[in-house]
């Protein structure tokens, strides 16, 4: 689905007229909100843009083999005012992180793909129907006629192939795998890059996985919960990031509707779902402040707010409303 004109013309105005951009996206960012962002930050590399990357949270390691990856800061830049806000699947702003409000813009631009996305910006650019955000920024770059380089095929490319996981998801579309197939003929090696989103991992990963199916509690056969808490973290001196793909592991089971993953860190909960067909985790994760897809989505939420027992048992109501 081709990007309305009068989008197009606003993007270009906004771009075109400004000098200095802010790019973040949201919280526990993931190949395709990456991927999206530093293809943007080449787009206004090439037009001598000054631009400030930004993650509130630490790239999961499986990120690092994106170009220019390394250029995303952790901290708050010193300056708070940019031309331009540029927010990357992001709901709602305070998704790239509590510290953003600090920020001032004189436009912002919102790109994204989720249904729960909100139109809080000058630019919203929004395809809910898209299976991915990278998928957006190519038919953005198409229109613009902006010549893409084997890099951005790279980003865009692992986007594209971890939001559709490996083309799996419904959301998977015709359109996607002609995308995917001009992506291909920049000639770099996707072998690679899909056996380190699929195939590769981490001695912690490994090791926060078998904690967590150890203690996997199974409510009716249809909803599997997780639990990493604090002391695993500490135990195998791992972070958040050193959890990439352990929510999926339940959905393997048959009978299993829905898998969360519950994080524990000494602030926060960090809530992830996944589900098959039945039930829209989207919702779920609305109603505590999340977001994400019908099939993938979470959430974080203080631990000053809420006790572990009381948050399972509100999640469990709330996945029980929808099977």
């Amino acid at each position: 689905m081709r990007i309305s004109l009068p989008i197009i013309n606003r993007f270009k105005q906004i771009i075109l007229k400004n000098k200095t951009f802010f790019l973040a996206m949201h919280l526990n960012p993931d190949a395709d909100a990456c991927g999206s962002m530093l293809s943007m930050y080449c787009y206004l590399k090439s037009l001598n843009k000054k631009v400030y990357l930004f993650s509130s949270d630490k790239l999961p390691e499986n990120l690092y083999i994106l170009p220019h990856s390394s250029k995303i800061n952790s901290e708050m830049p010193k300056k708070n005012k940019f031309d331009v806000g540029i927010f990357f699947e992001c709901s709602t702003p305070d998704r790239a992180g509590s510290k953003i409000s600090e920020l001032n813009f004189k436009y912002t631009i919102s790109i994204d793909h989720h249904k729960t996305a909100t139109k809080y910006a000058t630019l919203n650019i929004l395809d809910f129907k898209s299976p991915s955000t990278s998928e957006i920024i190519y038919r953005l770059f198409k229109q613009l006629k902006f010549k893409i380089d084997k890099n951005i095929a790279i980003l865009l490319y692992a986007g594209i192939i971890t939001d559709t996981g490996k083309f799996h998801y419904p959301q998977t579309t015709p359109q996607t795998h002609i995308i995917v197939s001009e992506l291909l003929k920049y000639r770099f090696n996707f072998s690679k890059i899909n056996d380190n989103f699929f195939l590769r991992t981490t001695y912690q990963n490994l090791k926060l996985l078998g904690r967590a199916i150890e203690n996997m509690e199974l409510y009716d056969e249809k909803i599997a919960i997780l639990i990493l808490k604090q002391k695993d973290f500490e135990e195998f001196k791992a972070g958040f990031e050193h959890t990439e793909n352990i929510v999926n592991f339940p959905m393997m089971l048959d009978s299993v509707e829905v898998s969360v993953l519950i994080k524990e860190d000494k602030e926060r909960y960090n809530v992830t779902f996944r589900s098959k067909e039945k039930v829209d985790v989207s919702k779920i994760a609305l109603t505590f402040g999340g977001g994400g897809h019908r099939n993938a989505s979470g959430f974080k939420i203080s631990r000053k707010k809420i006790l572990y027992n009381e948050l399972k048992d509100k999640i469990l109501i709330e996945i029980k409303k929808q099977l």
